[in-house]
């Protein structure tokens, strides 16, 4: 049993045909999966799209489909464990410490433009959210080089800072990172007044939306929304907990018509994760609908409207109002 799981679920993974590519400071992505991934420090997988995670035992049955005993026997004769260096040595799962926000930069004016001309977000919501500080221009020194990034607050009850996450500022920039020690329970919020609260994979996202909303007349500081950072609704759910008076959810997840899981079949993992997420609340006695996007999200739908004559089509005006 030791063996078993002292085996490196990363090379355990990579030795039976999955690929990895870089995730975040703590995790490994797995190629072509939506939400699979595997802990660095070798013990265990993740897997956002739904929301479930487990050992590598767990990952075995689950993803070579395998039962109990099977799956411990390959485990067993797997290199994975005879290798000397592995892809990231096994190591005990440190504790979430303290987040230390990136250092503000001088000005925002690159993280403004960035999200204003290549966003094409509304300046008035760029420039709440940012008086509100929950975004700014950081500046910080980034693997030996000085890094200028979109930065992308979540905040507890208290506000208190819990969750960063990191953009870069131009439309061909891949990078994205969350901070150390930040926790996605507590998402990137929008606030509102009203009973109704928006769900979003990510904040540009989020703002996004409430553009689109102001370009129909309709008030954008209405309604709650809310940014997961992922395909999860775990800051939604916390969301919850704190604001007994909502009573309807929008889940605005992304529409990954290009989706596939790890074997290559088709599938929208945003949607997908939508439907389940609406049963879900709706089993808790919420009204939920969904809101899906005519593009891959609803900042590529709003950037979408700059690439044609700058009328809306009387049919998209009429599903913002709903």
């Amino acid at each position: 049993m030791q063996k078993i799981y002292n085996t490196n679920i990363i090379d355990f993974a990579r030795e039976h045909g999955f690929e990895v590519e870089k995730g975040d400071k703590a995790t490994l992505h797995v190629k072509n999966s939506g939400g699979l991934y595997l802990f660095k420090h070798g013990r265990g997988f993740y897997c956002f799209t739904e929301e479930k995670g487990g050992n590598i035992v767990e990952f075995a049955m689950k993803y070579l489909n395998m039962e109990k005993l099977e799956a411990m026997e390959l485990i067993l004769g797997s290199k994975a464990y005879e290798q000397t260096t592995h892809v990231v040595a096994p190591q005990e799962k440190p504790e979430r410490g303290e987040l230390q926000l990136p250092p503000r930069d001088q000005n925002d004016r690159r993280v403004f433009a960035y999200l204003t001309k290549t966003r094409k977000i509304d300046p008035e919501i760029v420039q709440d959210m940012m008086k509100q500080g929950r975004v700014y221009q950081s500046r910080q020194e980034i693997n030996g080089k000085i890094r200028v990034n979109c930065a992308f607050i979540g905040y507890d009850e208290k506000e208190v800072p819990r969750y960063c996450a990191l953009r870069g500022p131009s439309a061909d920039s891949s990078f994205r990172q969350d901070m150390e020690n930040s926790d996605k329970t507590y998402g990137f919020t929008m606030t509102g007044r009203s009973q109704r609260v928006y769900e979003f994979e990510a904040p540009i996202d989020a703002m996004s939306h409430a553009t689109l909303c102001k370009m129909q007349g309709i008030d954008w500081r209405k309604d709650y929304r809310v940014s997961e950072g992922c395909l999860s609704s775990r800051a939604l759910r916390h969301f919850l907990e704190h604001h007994p008076e909502i009573k309807e959810i929008v889940l605005c997840y992304d529409n990954d018509v290009d989706g596939k899981l790890a074997d290559g079949t088709p599938h929208n993992h945003g949607q997908v994760r939508a439907e389940e997420e609406k049963r879900n609340f709706e089993a808790q006695g919420y009204r939920v609908y969904i809101q899906t996007p005519t593009q891959k999200d609803f900042n590529k739908m709003l950037t979408s409207l700059y690439d044609r004559p700058a009328v809306y089509v009387e049919e998209e005006a009429d599903e913002m109002e709903r």
